[in-house]
């Protein structure tokens, strides 16, 4: 397959039991693009990710991350592209027990092969990419916003300096000033670092903000892929629920929104 294409995903076929949630799904994603992953609750999005990733097998199909067929290497072949990779799930998924510096450093650790001395000064380099001070290093996750947390997991996610970042839902749960501060902060990582995003979501003002490519999961395949303008365009009854719906919820009361008279 191509090496300008970091994902390289075909005929993608998922079923658990006589739920068909994958059929032939085809999904090619190029280096240092931003591309942001919507659809219908049930769509498959974060299941998607799982088995790009190598955490989840899917039932049939090609998945290819950064040149290595997911599903047909070997150990170590996985094991070494998976270094090359960050994920940020929906939750963060911190470890509650450890600092955040901790939480941080345990990628270098168990996979980077980083000297020990070397550690310290490359958390707080990561922390500083993610927008937390270094003072955060020394907090348990508890003790953090909601915001800090997702940054945290992010400063994680950058640990090893992943070629590509996945997201699940980076933005929920946060105030809107916060999840635009985070969206600026996913857009700088792109275009400053070259890094290769593919984040799912459900918030349309990410979409609107930062999201140079919307692909859109339905029936069991990509239904619409280009900008937010082609998207929209599509003729499907959830798509254009979706846009219509958040259009009436972000009117002010008054004027032609849901409360307007």
């Amino acid at each position: 397959m191509n090496g300008a294409m970091a994902i390289e995903v075909r005929g993608l076929s998922t079923r658990f039991g006589t739920q068909q949630v994958h059929q032939d799904l085809d999904l090619s994603i190029r280096r240092g693009e931003l591309v942001a992953l919507i659809g219908g609750s049930g769509s498959g999005k974060s299941v998607l990710l799982r088995e790009i990733i190598g955490l989840q097998r899917p039932t049939g199909g090609r998945v290819e991350l950064l040149g290595t067929d997911v599903w047909n290497a070997p150990p170590a072949a996985l094991t070494a592209v998976r270094r090359r990779i960050g994920m940020m799930f929906q939750d963060g998924a911190l470890f509650s027990s450890l600092t955040v510096a901790g939480n941080v450093a345990t990628p270098m650790r168990e996979h980077g092969g980083i000297p020990e001395h070397l550690i310290g000064p490359l958390v707080d380099l990561r922390l500083a990419m993610a927008g937390l001070p270094v003072s955060a290093g020394a907090k348990r996750p508890s003790e953090l916003s909601g915001g800090m947390r997702k940054r945290a997991a992010i400063a994680r996610a950058l640990a090893l300096e992943p070629e590509v970042l996945f997201l699940d839902e980076p933005t929920s749960g946060l105030d809107p000033i916060t999840a635009r501060a985070f969206d600026s902060l996913l857009a700088s990582l792109c275009d400053d670092l070259g890094i290769t995003v593919l984040l799912v979501t459900h918030d349309l003002d990410t979409l609107l903000g930062i999201a140079r490519r919307v692909v859109v999961l339905g029936q069991g395949k990509v239904i619409a892929d280009g900008t937010i303008e082609q998207v929209m365009a599509v003729d499907d009854p959830w798509i254009r629920a979706y846009f219509e719906g958040r259009r009436m919820i972000s009117t002010p009361s008054g004027r032609d929104g849901i409360d307007g008279t």
